[in-house]
């Protein structure tokens, strides 16, 4: 088994708990356009803004966004640069990005997540300078679970796949990776997304952290 040299980790639901935040941004920007979207948004986790509001919005895969989308998005990046200052970071993964920059490993930020979103998470997180590059889905043809992002990400660094190592939470963000080719950790409790990692670790138990550090390296 080959020992990572480059760490790319998903942002929210990974290293901030996030999830409720970004729900309640998309709540807020569909009342800015007069929609109710209700409790439940039924948004699978690590969707990315177009395919969000596709859902939200009854609209198939392969429609044009409308010109209203870029006010929806808008507001609802600003609500949650606004708010970060009321998540939490989960503390082991912060914990071991900090590790791996004390080793010297290169790392990067692939998310879904608008880029000012991205930098103002990092620096809320108080880990910014521990990253290389930010890569956004915004910035490719295709958010996750295409593996766009994942592609990007590795030819900037010019690496092999075989060389990385992914943190991701959700269904979404570790199918993208799988589909790059990358060996993934599913930082999650839950059996069908742990089912679909190379390794498992959980979000609140940071033994298991420990173990997948002593394992890895």
């Amino acid at each position: 088994m080959n020992t990572p040299q480059l760490i790319l980790w998903d942002l929210d639901g990974t290293l901030i708990h996030s999830e409720s935040l970004h729900m309640e941004s998309i709540r807020h920007a569909c009342r800015m356009l007069g929609k109710d979207c209700g409790a439940d948004l039924g948004i699978p986790a690590g969707s990315d803004g177009p395919s969000g509001y596709r859902h939200l919005f009854g609209m198939a895969a392969e429609q044009p966004l409308p010109d209203q989308y870029a006010d929806w998005y808008g507001a609802a990046i600003d609500y949650v640069v606004a708010h970060l200052a009321e998540t939490a970071p989960v503390a082991a993964a912060v914990e071991c990005c900090a590790w791996f920059a004390g080793r010297g490993l290169a790392q990067t930020l692939v998310s879904n997540s608008h880029p000012r979103i991205i930098e103002a998470s990092l620096r809320h997180l108080g880990i910014r300078e521990h990253f290389t590059y930010l890569c956004s889905g915004d910035e490719v043809a295709r958010g996750k679970p295409a593996p766009d992002a994942y592609l990007h990400a590795l030819a900037l660094h010019g690496a092999a796949a075989e060389s990385c190592l992914v943190f991701e939470d959700s269904r979404n963000g570790i199918i993208a990776a799988k589909a790059a080719g990358l060996r993934v950790v599913a930082v999650s409790d839950l059996a069908d997304v742990t089912a679909l990692g190379d390794f498992t670790v959980s979000p609140s138990q940071p033994a298991s952290w420990h173990t997948l550090r002593q394992r890895l390296f």
